[in-house]
């Protein structure tokens, strides 16, 4: 492709269309400002078909064809190395249930949901995981810190303030009724309170959260203009 594409551009000749696909391109979603136009959806159609395309070449050359010819190795090298074609065979056989899914009159069987309810259990397993090990175990550790007043800095009251936002984001999601002895009033009572602040640290989360993701968006979307009136329009120096 590389060469078929070198073959037909020449020169600076590459570049120049690249610049005015991507401008073109760029244009066309700008559209959607004005109204969700037929221009906008063309743009995102040809994002998610070359999305797809590449994320189809990619598996088909770094994952199906090398492993074709294992399978065949092993094939024939049986029965000396039975195991290995089982190996071999299971990512295999787990593909083609998955391409089952595209025939009307197989996609509901057994073998077809094997295939899907393998990469379920796998991306479950990876999230329950990730979100254990990669967050919550972190944010545990880091809430473990001390409120002694230290020295004559205010580090400490960082460390309160810490401890008590993250100890009441966890009481803003405690949905327990409440007993009827006093002590279990007062304790609902103080649960309840230490909660609704709770709820103020996670909205300043939230604000703090979109405020970074506009900012990026901003920062994109600066980025582009310049792509436009820089490299494509030549009105900025």
């Amino acid at each position: 492709m590389d060469s078929l594409f070198n073959s037909i551009c020449s020169g600076g000749l590459c570049d120049a269309l690249g610049i005015w696909i991507a401008a073109l391109l760029t244009i066309l979603v700008f559209t959607y400002l004005i109204r969700d136009t037929v221009l906008f959806r063309i743009a995102s159609c040809l994002l998610v078909g070359t999305a797809i395309g590449f994320g189809s070449a990619v598996i088909l050359r770094n994952v199906l064809f090398p492993l074709i010819p294992r399978l065949i190795e092993d094939v024939i090298a049986l029965p000396g190395s039975l195991l290995i074609f089982v190996v071999d065979a299971i990512p295999l056989l787990l593909g083609i249930s998955l391409l089952l899914k595209l025939a009307p009159n197989l996609r509901g069987t057994t073998f077809s949901n094997l295939g899907l309810a393998y990469l379920f259990g796998i991306g479950a397993a990876l999230a329950i995981g990730g979100a254990l090990s990669g967050a919550l175990v972190p944010q545990l550790r880091a809430t473990m810190l001390s409120v002694a007043p230290q020295g004559e800095g205010f580090g400490w009251f960082n460390n309160l303030l810490i401890v008590i936002g993250t100890l009441g984001a966890f009481l803003a999601f405690r949905f327990i009724q409440p007993g009827t002895r006093p002590w279990q009033r007062a304790y609902d009572l103080i649960t309840k309170s230490w909660g609704t602040v709770g709820r103020g640290f996670i909205m300043i989360a939230f604000g703090a959260i979109l405020a970074s993701l506009i900012t990026a968006r901003v920062s994109a979307l600066v980025g582009q203009l310049y792509f436009l009136f820089h490299d494509w329009l030549p009105i900025i120096p």
